[in-house]
């Protein structure tokens, strides 16, 4: 269930991986993680969307087009890390590259840049078993499974509908690796404006976004 993505992240984010992937960006990065949230945000007077459900529903793909759209939309904002996923749910869906399932794991909050509440949440995310090679971007980027457990991570969050579950907003757009003190925006999904930001800084930048 912990594949080779999240080992090769886990090895990367710690500097063990050749090549020096790790600066500003990890060049690697998208073909190693994996991350969760996405459709497109409801439009005020539209109907109530349906209570998600686990053991049915796949993430949502929900892509935002800017930083400061990220930020106004989240509804939360934390910095924490993630726990070993305690539960891995078959959704009866599939892909090409194999069936959907649902991995339920905890992130335990250190800070809350935007919004509130417990310290400890329930983040959902899909992913495929068996897993894809790391060659299939698009599959692995879509469908990332478990988050890598060590690493803290600044993440914006969506909650799911009529539960107390959270994805990430926008999939990798969501999820920023803290490495050396400082956020990694992942290359080509992540947004650079909340690339190599030092973790003191986080919420003067997240408050100039949502004021642009």
């Amino acid at each position: 269930m912990y594949s080779r993505l999240k080992k090769k992240l886990q090895e990367l984010l710690r500097g063990k991986a050749p090549g020096g992937l790790l600066a500003c960006r990890l060049a690697a990065l998208p073909a190693v993680l994996a991350v969760a949230a996405a459709g497109a945000l409801a439009a005020p007077g539209t109907a109530q969307a349906a209570p998600f459900r686990l053991d049915q529903d796949v993430v949502p793909e929900q892509s935002q087009a800017s930083a400061s759209e990220l930020v106004r939309h989240a509804d939360g904002i934390a910095v924490g890390s993630f726990g070993e996923s305690d539960r891995m749910v078959q959704t009866g869906q599939s892909a090409p590259q194999g069936r959907l399932v649902n991995f339920v794991q905890k992130f335990t909050v250190k800070r809350w840049i935007k919004g509130g509440g417990s310290n400890e949440l329930t983040v959902v995310t899909t992913g495929i078993e068996p897993l894809p090679p790391p060659s299939q971007l698009e599959a692995n980027e879509r469908y990332p499974g478990a988050w890598a457990t060590g690493p803290d991570y600044l993440l914006f969050l969506h909650k799911l509908e009529g539960t107390d579950s959270y994805v990430p907003l926008g999939l990798l757009q969501g999820v920023y690796p803290i490495q050396g003190g400082r956020t990694v925006s992942l290359e080509d999904k992540g947004f650079p404006q909340l690339n190599g930001i030092a973790e003191a800084g986080v919420q003067q930048a997240v408050d100039r976004l949502a004021g642009s």
